[in-house]
């Protein structure tokens, strides 16, 4: 566990983690285009309750410059992303990139972080998301942080039902919590303790 006293910036040791559906894993240039392929086919599916698809991550280098970021992030311990891969039916069929999953706004001084996912179109529905947000949540807590939060628009109950059935719990509603293409919306808080997970 990371000494949290101690102010010293340290990079994250980003492992590759295994579940049984899915396997996150940091992202390299490898899979820009990929990912790229994953955000365009889906990028109406995503705009509905993300700003970044329709703003953002418009070419395969707007992807690798994500990545580098994140990458840098991970560098000064202050955040993190995986890639989220779903096994195959079998061995030979691969890893096919689901979506993403990042731990962001990380304070060591409060051992507490952020957390947010998404999913490609063609991936939801099949537990990969839950399955992701309990794998990070382990990943964080072995890291030695105490506190993770996340939040989810009223409009978007999928989202919200992701963090439930990973055992986080509800905090409230922050009122018009996100201008989204040109209007504010609330977002539920949701929060999960080291002492809650197991």
């Amino acid at each position: 566990m990371r000494d949290f006293l101690d102010d010293e910036l340290c990079e994250f040791s980003l492992q590759e983690v295994e579940g049984e559906r899915a396997v996150l894993r940091p992202l390299g240039e490898a899979d820009v285009q990929p990912l790229f392929e994953l955000i365009e086919c889906s990028r109406e599916f995503l705009s509905e309750h993300l700003p970044w698809p329709s703003e953002e991550c418009r070419t395969p280098e707007d992807v690798s410059a994500k990545i580098d970021a994140w990458d840098l992030q991970a560098q000064m311990a202050n955040g993190a992303c995986w890639g989220i891969f779903e096994k195959g039916a079998s061995a030979s069929d691969g890893l096919k990139i689901a979506g993403c999953i990042m731990l962001g706004w990380v304070q060591w001084k409060n051992r507490s972080a952020t957390v947010s996912y998404w999913l490609g179109q063609d991936f939801c529905g099949r537990g990969l998301a839950t399955e992701a947000l309990l794998l990070v949540a382990g990943e964080a807590f072995a890291m030695g942080l105490n506190r993770l939060e996340l939040t989810a628009s009223v409009n978007n109950p999928k989202s919200a039902a992701v963090a439930r059935r990973a055992g986080f719990q509800e905090e409230g509603v922050c009122r018009e919590y996100e201008c989204l293409h040109g209007h504010f919306e609330d977002h539920v808080r949701f929060s999960l303790l080291a002492r809650d997970f197991c």
